[in-house]
């Protein structure tokens, strides 16, 4: 919001400075009104490049602000990835796990068959 309002002060201020240098060199007017005119192009001038670095100062912080920003997501990523990861190796383990003892139940199942049976 401050940054649209700064640029819409910054499009009034180079339209009045326009018209200020078309007043002074276009109808002339006395010397009083000439100095003032341009006393008040200078002040305009030095008011315009104030608010573009202050806008280039908010820009620049914007950035820094997204940039860190980015850097946690992407840490935050990185950790919840490392975190499924381990949570993989966790199930590939238990499964293996599980499928080995499924192996033995079924050894013990035909044990006690071939002992029933026999």
């Amino acid at each position: 919001a401050n940054v649209d309002e700064w640029k819409r002060q910054l499009h009034q201020y180079r339209e009045e400075v326009a018209r200020a240098r078309h007043y002074a060199t276009g109808k002339g007017g006395d010397a009083n009104e000439v100095e003032q005119l341009r006393q008040r192009v200078a002040q305009l001038e030095a008011e315009l490049t104030q608010k573009n670095e202050e806008l280039a100062q908010i820009t620049k912080s914007k950035k820094s602000e997204q940039d860190a920003e980015a850097k946690l997501a992407q840490s935050q990523l990185e950790l919840a990835l490392a975190a499924q990861d381990g949570q993989r190796q966790v199930i590939h383990a238990l499964n293996d796990q599980l499928s080995r003892q499924i192996d033995e139940l079924s050894n013990i199942h035909r044990e006690i068959n071939t002992a029933l049976q026999t």
